[in-house]
């Protein structure tokens, strides 16, 4: 399309098509992070508003509850008659005016031995007091929910909110308590005899609700523990509709998965598509729960008004851009004109320095402008180019020595370290694989092993800090101590000790290595082990499965000379039993979401490939960390070991 256009048409379209990609980009990053903002701004506020309204509410019915256990209290621990129950009634209604109706409801024949109903109710009509005497054949009030649940449960209970059977526009709930016997004894184990009610006029929930407002249309909703709705603007929902009923009828997973978080007592902020008033408009909701009572309060706001602000915002945006796109069309439509003529005296001289023809003549610069600029550019850059392709000449070839020096060095580190396994063929006690897999051409992990007579065997695995040649030289010099101080009659902590002291002494470079150095008596099995600030490695048990972190505490090596010691650890091995050793390289790989590859999932493929051969375990292990990291560079050498127990007996 642009390949037969002039310059001014490519201009034009090419960075235009840019500027609007930049814009566009630009414009949704900033929508986004606005609405996020907006979004957190509007949960807060809404968590603000919810936890002053619940707790209003709370207190409210805390008052009830308070009440409630007040006179429980009374009637199990002290006397009481007739009188003294009619006169405790009475006095809780006078006191609490939030209270609609209050009743002391006793088993049969237990506050007389004539009664088989006693369950004297006080409630409220307008300013007087009236009572009422519950319980009859007709009117059993042992069968009740308010009375059977909290003598069963043994425990205080709300009830579902419900109509007052005498006025159909007055919501009820009844906070019941069960008490126990008031005779001499202890209060445990003490006879059930009766359940202290009291009724609660839930109306004034629906004007405390009404009063809360977020935004211009933005209301709250009240539930009961079993979802049924309490207060709601819309009152053909209270108490027709449940939130899972409103949630089975549009078929909504959304509002349905809702519902059971707000049962069961969480807290959150929702997206939803409507609820009650302004049916499928979406909405954002934040619930939060009234714990003791076990309901839930609701917070809806319509996402339009939410967003009013930054859509009002992002309309002014986009005209601006539309506005910039065609002053800036002119603009480099005028420029690209007069860049245009100039440059095309410039083209038959390039195509000559293009073809590498580089004692072509330029054209002179007649102007002092961009486009003269340009012309003593094109003439400093042959001038350059010359030189700089003879410096890159030199640099390639200098290059290539260093190249070849490297990979010398890599296989003189590499034939340092055993590569033929098994290494011991003719010995049956043991098996041992290990791999290496340097980060840069050389690097400062290694391991060894080696006998110290016919029945130990000394076996390391160590990394260097930092990578590329100074660690590779590092590690060299820290092989060759360990060698020269592992003797017959020396224990690994002594051998560390020796080591440290030996790298501190002219350590000027403040280079450390980290080593685990282990001794394995192949006659019994027994592993005498040091640990000079390496990972631990993890010994698998055949017989239980378990895996053991190899532990023993101790700093790097290198660093301090004096006042350093390393503890000496020890393990018996078993038939069949195995030591996995391995450097960070393995466990701090990291994948392309910045996740390490960690020690639990090296655990997890253990206990899962723990009858694999070490081989085939060492492999494994490899694959899933290449695997694991994906795309990202290996920042860290990666080396793996493994030391399996075969037999107890030669």
């Amino acid at each position: 399309m642009l390949k037969n256009r002039g310059i001014t048409f490519k201009l034009i379209f090419l960075l235009l098509t840019g500027s609007t990609v930049i814009f566009a980009l630009i414009f949704m990053y900033n929508y986004e992070l606005t609405k996020k903002i907006i979004l957190r701004n509007a949960e807060a506020n809404a968590k603000h508003i919810a936890t002053i309204t619940v707790n209003k509410i709370e207190g409210i019915l805390k008052l009830v509850e308070r009440a409630n256990h007040n006179i429980v209290y009374f009637i199990e621990r002290t006397p009481y008659t007739k009188a003294d129950i009619d006169e405790t009634l009475r006095y809780i209604m006078e006191n609490n005016n939030e209270i609609f109706g209050a009743a002391l409801a006793f088993e049969p024949r237990t506050i007389d031995k004539g009664l088989h109903y006693f369950a004297p109710y006080y409630y409220r009509r307008g300013d007087t007091l009236k009572f009422k005497a519950l319980g009859s054949e007709n009117d059993n009030y042992f069968y009740q929910d308010w009375y059977q649940i909290p003598m069963e449960l043994g425990s205080p209970l709300w009830s579902e909110p419900y109509y007052d059977s005498d006025g159909p526009d007055i919501i009820m709930s009844t906070y019941s308590v069960p008490f126990r016997s008031s005779a001499p004894g202890q209060h445990t184990g003490k006879p059930f005899i009766g359940v202290m009610a009291t009724d609660v006029d839930l109306n004034w929930l629906h004007e405390t609700l009404s009063s809360v407002k977020m935004y211009k249309t933005g209301y709250a909703f009240l539930i009961s523990r079993n979802g049924t709705i309490v207060t709601h603007p819309d009152k053909e929902l209270i108490m027709n509709e449940s939130i899972f009923s409103i949630a089975e009828a549009r078929a909504d997973k959304n509002l349905r998965a809702i519902a059971k978080a707000m049962v069961r007592g969480e807290t959150g902020f929702k997206q939803i598509e409507g609820f009650g008033l302004g049916k499928g408009q979406k909405s954002w909701i934040f619930y939060v729960p009234l714990k003791s009572e076990g309901w839930a309060l609701g917070l809806i706001v319509p996402d339009e008004e939410l967003l009013a602000d930054i859509t009002s915002l992002h309309k002014k945006v986009i005209a601006l851009v539309f506005a910039g796109v065609a002053l800036l069309s002119i603009l480099i439509a005028s420029i690209s004109v007069s860049i245009t003529r100039p440059l095309r005296r410039l083209v038959a001289a390039t195509k000559d320095i293009a073809i590498g023809n580089l004692d072509i003549e330029i054209p002179p610069a007649k102007t002092k402008d961009e486009i003269g600029e340009l012309t003593n550019s094109f003439v400093y850059m042959k001038t350059a180019l010359k030189e700089y392709i003879r410096e890159l000449t030199e640099a390639t070839r200098a290059k290539e020595h260093i190249d070849s020096e490297l990979k010398i060095a890599h296989e003189i580190q590499m034939s340092f370290l055993h590569k033929l396994f098994p290494p011991f063929p003719d010995r049956v006690e043991f098996d041992l694989f290990a791999t290496i897999m340097p980060a840069k051409e050389v690097g400062g992990d290694f391991y060894d092993f080696f006998f110290i007579d016919e029945a130990h065997l000394c076996f390391i695995i160590a990394d260097v800090s930092g990578k590329g040649v100074p660690a590779s030289l590092f590690m060299a010099m820290t092989k060759t101590l360990i060698k020269a101080q592992t003797a017959v009659g020396l224990s690994p902590d002594e051998i560390l000790f020796n080591v440290n002291r030996n790298l501190a002494k002219e350590n000027n470079v403040n280079m450390f290595v980290t080593i685990f150095y282990g001794i394995l008596n192949t006659d019994t099995g027994e592993v005498e082990f040091a640990n000079g600030g390496h990972n631990p490695p993890l010994l698998y048990k055949k017989d239980t499965a378990e895996l053991i972190p190899l532990e023993t505490g101790g700093i790097v090596v290198g660093i301090l000379e004096d006042g350093i010691t390393f503890d000496k650890g020890t393990v018996t091995m078993a038939e069949g039993d195995f030591i996995l050793m391995y450097t960070d390289g393995v466990t701090e790989a990291i994948n392309e979401r910045d996740e390490e590859f960690g020690e639990e999932r090296l655990m997890r493929l253990l206990r899962d490939n723990h009858d694999k051969t070490i081989r085939a375990l060492v492999e494994l292990i490899n694959e899933e960390v290449a695997e694991f990291s994906g795309t990202q560079p290996q920042f860290d050498d990666i080396t793996l070991m493994v030391l399996k127990y075969e037999t107890i007996d030669n």
